[in-house]
């Protein structure tokens, strides 16, 4: 009879576990909420349209064409795929207490909102074959170009590292169930990425930009020099307002030098030079 009950308690007990851990993470959608141009989603080797309203699964890829865009849904987060871009969906999953979400971005450029959750952490990835950028509520956009890849953050703060892989790598089951590894509450690289962040990352605050190239170099920003920059338009590059700087139509006295105050709604870029220790 003490076998029996035993047995039924043990039973009992597997059953519950196995129904909790099944719980704890389940997979989550991409809805496609904008859709114009060329845009196009890969199923079983095939390139078909993509259409307002398709949800997608994780290992989807996405290519747009000339003048085309397509913006993602990714529950409270809104991800904007720009003209000429490719991605892949590697992670959509949510854990008992964090959603998890990973895109690969190869080619082109695109564009994150990360809306965090009340009661829930967020954990949002965007790598490319040379840099990896993880944030826990913010607004960034990340370019790859040939060769090279540049984050610029729009609001908060985004944690940035070199990538360990320069391709493509969908998550396992395994990955997938694996226990959500929680934020910090501190500004540090390893606060916001929660996990995965080595201790050569750095962090990209509001109106900087961090740049990565396959050789390993990487322009990373300086944010005390930002105070004395030329104010920078919000889709400029910081080489277009170099040009733009030294054009023969502005005499250089009139120029203001970084002792000078600058306007307070102007808001620049001052970068310096550092290489990863491998």
């Amino acid at each position: 009879m003490k076998k029996s009950l035993s047995t039924f308690f043990l039973a009992s007990f597997v059953a519950a576990f196995g129904a909790s851990a099944s719980a704890e993470s389940t997979q989550m959608q991409a809805v496609v909420t904008k859709a114009s141009g060329k845009a196009e989603v890969q199923t079983d080797g095939n390139w078909v349209p993509l259409k307002e309203g398709a949800k997608l699964e994780k290992g989807a890829v996405i290519q747009t064409g000339f003048k085309s865009e397509v913006v993602l849904q990714i529950k409270g987060s809104t991800v904007t795929v720009s003209p000429l871009s490719r991605i892949t969906l590697e992670q959509l999953v949510a854990k008992d207490n964090k959603d998890e979400t990973r895109i690969f971005l190869d080619t082109g450029s695109l564009k994150s909102n990360v809306k965090k959750s009340e009661d829930r952490a967020v954990g949002f990835k965007v790598r490319s074959p040379v840099a990896t950028a993880s944030v826990r509520g913010t607004e960034l956009s990340v370019t790859n170009k040939f060769r090279s890849t540049d984050v610029k953050t729009h609001s908060g703060t985004v944690a940035v590292w070199k990538s360990k892989n320069s391709k493509a790598e969908v998550a396992s089951e395994s990955e997938d169930n694996a226990p959500a590894v929680l934020p910090g509450v501190g500004s540090t690289p390893q606060d916001i990425a929660g996990d995965g962040a080595p201790k050569n990352a750095f962090t990209v605050t509001r109106g900087q930009i961090a740049g990565f190239s396959a050789d390993g170099r990487t322009t990373a920003p300086q944010g005390n020099a930002s105070k004395g920059a030329f104010g920078l338009p919000g889709n400029q590059s910081a080489g277009a307002a170099e040009r733009e700087s030294t054009a023969p139509s502005a005499p250089p006295q009139s120029r203001p030098t970084p002792t000078e105050t600058a306007p307070t709604q102007q808001r620049g870029t001052v970068s310096v030079k550092v290489e990863f220790a491998d």
